[in-house]
């Protein structure tokens, strides 16, 4: 086996293991009756985000291990699903950024834009992804593995298309996008601890007498969130760096682009790690709170958006 192959064989295992890994993590947010909660909501769309952008990657690697139809159709096709369900699962991310920093620093609810926030985020990517399409730049990628925007390594006017599309439609805003994601968070971390100290409360207290006690009760249970912004904008890192170095044509280790490989199929099971860590951690402060489960002393962002 040479190394092509083992890097093929290990994303296709590791996109199959995320694939169940959201399954199985979804299914148990449904049994639990936990949909009804915005929080686990947002959290469940997270990682259904996570879980279309491995079903892509496994796709993409199937087909060049030779286990799913090939010809240059299927590979358009993939490559489209690919860069479309990228992008879903980003901007399901911002949107969630947008929810806690909402709810953070303005105390306000974005709960009855919940609708609104997933319709955009599978509408909008459709009005961009087709722009490949049109000037024939889906395919076989010859700087990974997969189906993607292709840059042939020619001079030709094809290659200069597909590496504008690919940092114009992709790696550019992808990355773009991300930086600024962070640098809300670490805002809104700022802000949280600067309102610890004010007030001397601690973002654990979980009295809800007073509107400030109630809020940082909340904060235990939303600010966890953030850590799916956070992995992800890690999983998406290394993928935007290595293709920006192979584009101003610096040597690349063939170690990071197994790494890269990994990652981008590591999405699915991470999200849905992250939620189940999430779940386990707010039951067990609630009871050791006292705090029913189900009970009707929850906070905001416990409750229903229909509320």
């Amino acid at each position: 086996m040479n190394f092509t192959d083992a890097v093929t064989l290990v994303t296709g295992c590791t996109s199959a293991f995320s694939v169940a890994i959201c399954i199985i993590v979804i299914t148990m947010v449904m049994l639990l009756g936990l949909c009804k909660h915005f929080m686990y909501r947002l959290a469940s769309y997270q990682v259904a985000g996570g879980l279309l952008m491995n079903v892509a990657t496994g796709l993409s690697f199937l087909r060049y291990a030779g286990l799913s139809p090939s010809g240059s159709s299927a590979c358009l096709i993939i490559a489209f699903v690919n860069v479309y369900f990228t992008w879903i699962n980003l901007l399901l991310t911002l949107g969630m950024t947008a929810h806690v920093f909402s709810y953070v620093v303005c105390r306000k609810s974005l709960a009855y834009l919940e609708k609104f926030y997933v319709a955009f985020s599978i509408i909008v990517p459709l009005f961009y992804s087709w722009v490949p399409f049109i000037t024939h730049n889906y395919g076989q990628s010859d700087i990974n593995l997969g189906c993607f925007i292709d840059t042939p390594n020619t001079t030709s006017r094809v290659h200069r298309d597909g590496t504008i599309e690919q940092y114009s439609l992709f790696f550019g805003p992808l990355l773009l996008f991300m930086t600024l994601d962070m640098v809300v968070i670490t805002a809104m971390a700022v802000y949280v601890r600067r309102r610890s100290l004010v007030h001397g409360a601690s973002v654990m207290s979980s009295s809800l007498n007073n509107p400030y006690e109630a809020h940082s009760q909340g904060l235990v249970y939303f600010c966890p969130l953030l850590a799916y912004p956070m992995f992800y904008f890690v999983i998406i890192l290394f993928p935007c760096l290595l293709h920006m170095l192979m584009a101003f044509g610096v040597p690349t280790n063939k170690w990071l682009g197994l790494t890269v490989g990994v990652l981008l199929a590591s999405a699915g099971w991470i999200a849905g790690a992250i939620l189940a860590t999430h779940l386990w951690c707010a039951r067990t402060y609630m009871k050791r709170e006292t705090v029913p489960f189900e009970s009707e002393q929850q906070t905001p962002l416990m409750e229903d958006s229909e509320r």
